[in-house]
């Protein structure tokens, strides 16, 4: 197993060692439902006649952001189902809605109009559902949770603290180790270190959103993968919040869109969604597995802003916010085995996301608390292992989250090269059949491994970025340059710590991808953090990190066509600051 962290292996390091019953990583929604759903399943257990209590249950949830709602970032509009199954009064609750979609558009976008569909697409239809921005969403989860007490179970919520490598003991995982802090660039410690904690826990629940540091763990030692139809694949988002004047847009609207800007031959979309006190979240995701290798979401947002349908909304309105995010979007042919001894995925982390819907959180909440269900049966038992835990993966498969998942499973395959007729023809099949289209299941392609060379895509060998005119012009108003907008993000990192974007193969392959394909690296960053720069006689040496702007998106860990960079967390609480988004 490759281990690319700078201070795992530290001899002379005595780490502290805490012991849990349940311990979560990452305080995402599915992580945050099934640590809900569990602590209601043991008080309801705990108050029937004659049932023998589960008592002196010590329950952990890690989170690498400095506070719980940090690092969450999404469009997003919420399908209630999980939450008015985990929390039927949830409005009474006071649930930070931005309010329930009564009026939506879907339009297929050319440069200046576009068709608008007559009536949204079955799986685009959202009136009922609500508007939300999940950095709130979390943080009022956590709060309710804080807020709760159980009788037996002692429930610690740790923000700040990053996974850094899997604990195992005979195969089996029996926990996590944090990330040490107050490390030097070189990896000396500082006058402030503080070692890493080795977390142990009887069931660790990994819901770290879409490629995780330790889920790309879990799965090189336990081939994860392994019977699954497709790769693990994604989408590349960004998005702004706006304050807009009032009657720019109405409440409740939400509009999508596919097509222009982006190219033909490739997939992906927009939203923009009516938030409360005047604001719009607009955003684009762009699919990762795209032949360009200049393709840049942050540019098409830029663009996508003034189409004649979009611009009126933003008139006069202030971007307030910033961020990006990589999605998973293979869906039900690309979810890795979802259990295993001592251990469960969830979430982003388990592809738990309907391609076709652009939804994910209600389906990563329902997996969190049929996680929540096996859990409680595992701590009466006392039986962690892998045949028991895998009940976990059965429970979801049955349910609701899980039926949904197999109705789109050909989805995202389906539009690799955009809305063409032969992907709505397709579309048309999956929604008479449940899922099925000719070919079933068809073929995702690794992300990794679709970019083209300059040569190929652009028939213009060492081509660069910089040689053509992307048709934008950043004004610092309605259009913005990727270091204005990441100031927006609040993305703050020690800059004396070492860098947690790790190159593999050497700089030389970064120079080879740079001569051959442009550094894709530089251009579907959403937050400039790889710079390739040449000397006075025109040559690039080595690829420039600017890890400092880095919002955790791990676009470059899934998309390098090299393969040649490893994401790994920086210290905990490092990272974006999400208040809106």
């Amino acid at each position: 197993m490759r281990d690319f962290s700078t201070q795992s292996a530290r001899p002379d390091v005595a780490r502290e060692e805490l012991d849990f019953d349940v311990l979560f990583v990452g305080a995402g929604p599915s992580n945050l439902a099934g640590l809900w759903r569990l602590l209601d399943l043991i008080e309801a257990h705990n108050q029937q006649p004659g049932a023998k209590k589960l008592e002196g249950l010590t329950i952990g949830l890690i989170e690498k952001g400095a506070e719980i709602g940090d690092h969450a970032f999404s469009g997003a509009v919420l399908d209630p189902s999980a939450l008015n199954e985990l929390v039927p009064d949830f409005m009474a609750k006071g649930f930070p809605s931005e309010g329930e979609v009564t009026s939506e558009e879907v339009w297929m976008f050319t440069e200046r109009s576009g068709f608008q569909f007559p009536v949204p697409p079955p799986f685009l239809q959202n009136h009922g559902n609500h508007v939300v921005s999940l950095s709130k969403m979390v943080r009022w989860m956590a709060a309710q949770i804080e807020a709760r007490e159980v009788p037996g179970v002692d429930v610690m919520l740790l923000p700040g603290f990053a996974g850094m490598k899997v604990l195992w003991e005979a195969g089996k995982v029996v926990g996590v180790q944090t990330a040490d802090k107050g490390v030097n660039a070189d990896g000396t410690k500082k006058s402030n270190f503080e070692p890493g904690n080795n977390l142990k826990a009887k069931v660790t629940i990994f819901g770290e959103g879409p490629r995780g540091h330790l889920s790309r763990e879990l799965d090189e030692v336990l081939n994860l993968q392994a019977s699954s139809k497709n790769p693990q694949v994604y989408e590349m988002g960004v998005k702004e919040v706006w304050e807009v004047p009032e009657g720019n847009i109405e409440p409740g609207f939400v509009l999508h869109s596919t097509g222009w800007p982006l190219s033909d031959g490739e997939s992906g979309g927009s939203w923009v969604y009516a938030m409360g006190a005047n604001r719009i979240s607009i955003g684009y995701v762009v699919s990762l597995d795209t032949k360009d290798p200049f393709v840049d979401a942050h540019l098409i947002l830029q663009k996508f802003k003034a189409h004649p349908r979009i611009a009126p909304m933003l008139a006069g309105g202030k971007m307030v916010q910033y961020g990006g995010k990589a999605l998973a979007i293979g869906g039900w042919y690309s979810m890795p085995r979802l259990a295993f001894a001592g251990g469960m995925l969830v979430g982003d982390a388990a592809q738990m996301v309907n391609a076709a819907r652009l939804k994910g959180i209600h389906l990563g909440m329902k997996g969190g608390m049929c996680a929540a269900d096996t859990i409680l049966s595992a701590l009466k038992e006392n039986d962690f292992s892998d045949k028991s835990l895998m009940r976990y993966s059965k429970s979801f498969m049955n349910s609701w989250a899980g039926n949904e998942l197999y109705k789109a499973r050909n989805f995202h395959a389906s539009i690799e090269h955009g809305l063409t007729p032969g992907a709505a023809l397709n579309i048309g099949f999956a929604l008479a059949t449940s899922g099925w289209v000719p070919g079933d299941p068809m073929k995702s392609h690794k992300d990794a491994s679709t970019t083209q060379t300059t040569e190929a895509y652009y028939n213009k060998k060492g081509l660069k970025r910089d040689d053509l005119d992307w048709g934008v012009k950043f004004d610092g108003q309605k259009t913005f340059t990727k270091l204005d907008d990441v100031y927006l993000s609040g993305v703050m990192h020690d800059e004396h710590q070492p860098g947690h974007l790790k190159i593999t193969k050497g700089d030389h392959v970064c120079v080879t991808c740079w001569d051959e394909k442009g550094a894709p690296c530089t251009i579907f960053c959403p937050a400039q953090v790889y710079e390739m720069h040449p000397d006075l006689n025109g040559l690039v040496k080595k690829v420039d990190i600017a890890f400092s702007n880095c919002v955790h998106c791990k676009t470059c860990d899934i998309k390098c066509p090299e393969e040649n960079v490893i994401w790994t967390p920086p210290e905990g609480g490092g990272g974006p600051k999400y208040t809106l988004c």
